[in-house]
C-alpha cells in the first residue's frame, strides 16, 4: 500500500477517557482536585471537553461543589453551553462513571495521550526548523534536548500558571515552614552566619562566588559542596574547567579528614592520617557529587550535560569553576558581551532545573593595586554578571590583600554578601585553615536544618 492511499494518522487521544475524568469530577470534589493536579485544559483532545474542565475548576474555586445545573449555567453564561455539547451531552457526561473511584486511572490516560501530542507537536517544530539552512545546529540540538526534557518532566517553560495555583502553593510552603520553625528555606552551605542571611541556596538561584586569584574561592566551593554531598547527602555536580578531577577528589579527603595538603601531596602521612583516610574512603566513596573536569566548556555544551545530569540524578546544586573560563556559544565582539552570553545562559539553567547553581568568577586587580575590601564594581568583564546573579558572595582575606593585620586575625576571612535580590546584604565571618583546605564558621551556633524543597 502506498504512502500516499495511506489514512491520515490521528494524534493520540481516549474520548472514553476523558469523559471519565470529567464525570468524576462532576460526581466527587476530591475527583476534581486529582485532576486540577495533573491535568491542564490542553490535556484534553476535545475541544468541548477542554471547555467543561476549565467551567467545572472555576466552579470549584468559587463554590466548592459542582453540580449539573451549576455547570450548565457557567457554560451558558461563557457563551460555551452549545459548544461544549449542550445539557444534553453534560448529562451524558455525569452518567458516564457510575463512581469516581477510577479517576486517577482515567487522569493518567488522559496525561499520557497529551504528552504524546506534545511530543508530535515538538517533533515537527524540530523537524520545521531542521530545514531552514540558517539555524546552527548547536542550537538546534540545545532546543530539541531542552524541549524534549521539558515534555518528559511537565515542566514547559512556556506553560502559563494561574495566579490561584500558584497562591495555594504558597501557602502550603507557608504552612510548611511555620510547622518547622527556625529551619531553613534552601539548601544549608554550613556556614552559619551565611545561611542565617540567606535562609540557604534557594531553588533557580544564581550565586557567583568573587575573589581575586589564590584568595580560596575554589577551596570555598569545594567545602559548600562537602557539606551539601557528604553531610546532607544531597545529590550535587561541579563543572571543573580549571582543576582535574583527581586534583578535586584529592582536596576533598584533606578537607574531610583535616589533613595537611601539603603533606598529602608529598605522600609524606602520618599514621594518624593513614586511618583517618582508610576510615572515610567508604563514605566518601558514596558521596552524590558528578565532577565534569572538561578543560574547556561552551555554555550551550554545559547546559545540555547539567539538563541530562539533573534527569538522572535529581541534582540539587550545580556548581561551576570558574565563570571567566567556559566560552560562549558564537564569537563576539568584545570579552564583555561574551561573558554576559555566558552569565545570562547560567541564569537560565538554574531557573530551568531549579536549583541553586554557584559559578565562581574573579575579581579586578583594582582590588589587590587599591589595597582595599572588594566591591560589586570589581566583577570582571562584564557587568552582566552582577545584573544576573541572584546573590554575590565576595571572598576577602586582609592578609592577602596586602592590608596590615596583627597576628590573630591572620587566618581571618570575611565572605560579604554585596548582592541579595531576595534578602539583606552583610557578611559571614570565617576562618581560612589553609593546611587542610577547610573554611569554618566563626559563628559558633549549632547549624539550622533544612525544610525540604
Amino acid at each position: 500500500m502506498s504512502d500516499a492511499n495511506a489514512a491520515p494518522l490521528v494524534p493520540p487521544h481516549d474520548l472514553q477517557a476523558e469523559m471519565g475524568v470529567l464525570g468524576s469530577m462532576l460526581l466527587s470534589q476530591d475527583a476534581a482536585y486529582i485532576a486540577r493536579e495533573r491535568l491542564a485544559e490542553a490535556s484534553f483532545y476535545k475541544l468541548a471537553h477542554q471547555d467543561v474542565f476549565r467551567a467545572i475548576l472555576a466552579l470549584a474555586d468559587s463554590h466548592g461543589a459542582v453540580d449539573l445545573i451549576l455547570l450548565c449555567d457557567e457554560l451558558e453564561r461563557e457563551g460555551r453551553l452549545e459548544k461544549a455539547g449542550g445539557r444534553d451531552y453534560l448529562l451524558e457526561l455525569m452518567e458516564a462513571v457510575p463512581t469516581s473511584a477510577n479517576v486517577e486511572y482515567y487522569v493518567e490516560i488522559v496525561r499520557e495521550n497529551a504528552i504524546r501530542r506534545l511530543l508530535i507537536q515538538t517533533a515537527g517544530e524540530i523537524e520545521k526548523r531542521s530545514f531552514v539552512p540558517a539555524e546552527a545546529v548547536d542550537h538546534l540540538l540545545d532546543e530539541a534536548e531542552s524541549q524534549i526534557l521539558a515534555v518528559r518532566s511537565q515542566k514547559d517553560s512556556g506553560q502559563v500558571r494561574n495566579v490561584t495555583d500558584v497562591l495555594q502553593s504558597i501557602v502550603a510552603r507557608l504552612e510548611e515552614l511555620h510547622q518547622h520553625p527556625g529551619q531553613l528555606t534552601g539548601l544549608a552551605s554550613g556556614y552559619y552566619d551565611l545561611d542565617d542571611l540567606t535562609g540557604g541556596f534557594q531553588p533557580g538561584e544564581f550565586i557567583v562566588i568573587a575573589a581575586r586569584p589564590s584568595m580560596g574561592k575554589t577551596t570555598l566551593t569545594l567545602n559548600i559542596l562537602h557539606h551539601v554531598c557528604a553531610v546532607q547527602r544531597r545529590p550535587a555536580a561541579l563543572y571543573s574547567l580549571e582543576m582535574p578531577a583527581e586534583q578535586i577528589v584529592s582536596n576533598f579527603l584533606c578537607i574531610h579528614n583535616r589533613i595537611d595538603s601539603h603533606d598529602f601531596r608529598r605522600g609524606t602521612l602520618k599514621d594518624k592520617d593513614w586511618k583517618a583516610l582508610e576510615d572515610s574512603l567508604g563514605d566518601l566513596s558514596e558521596m552524590p557529587l558528578f565532577i565534569d573536569d572538561s578543560p574547556s566548556l561552551r555554555i550551550l555544551d554545559l547546559r545540555a550535560r547539567a539538563r541530562r545530569l539533573a534527569h538522572r540524578h535529581r541534582i540539587e546544586l550545580i556548581a561551576v569553576d570558574y565563570l571567566q573560563l567556559l566560552s560562549a556559544n558564537k564569537g563576539h565582539e568584545n570579552r564583555a558581551t561574551e561573558v554576559a552570553e555566558i552569565s545570562q545562559g547560567l541564569k537560565a539553567l538554574a531557573r530551568e532545573l531549579r536549583v541553586p547553581l554557584i559559578a565562581v568568577a574573579q575579581l579586578s586587580r583594582r582590588v589587590e593595586q587599591e589595597q582595599r575590601r572588594p566591591r560589586l564594581s570589581d566583577l570582571r568583564e562584564s557587568g552582566a554578571i552582577e545584573q544576573d546573579a541572584d546573590v554575590v558572595l565576595m571572598l576577602h582575606r586582609p592578609q592577602e590583600a596586602g592590608e596590615e593585620i596583627d597576628d590573630v586575625a591572620g587566618n581571618e576571612a570575611d565572605l560579604i554578601i554585596g548582592k541579595q535580590r531576595n534578602g539583606p546584604i552583610g557578611q559571614a565571618r570565617l576562618i581560612f585553615q589553609k593546611r587542610f583546605l577547610r573554611f569554618e564558621s566563626r559563628a559558633t551556633s549549632a547549624a539550622p536544618s533544612t525544610v525540604p524543597y
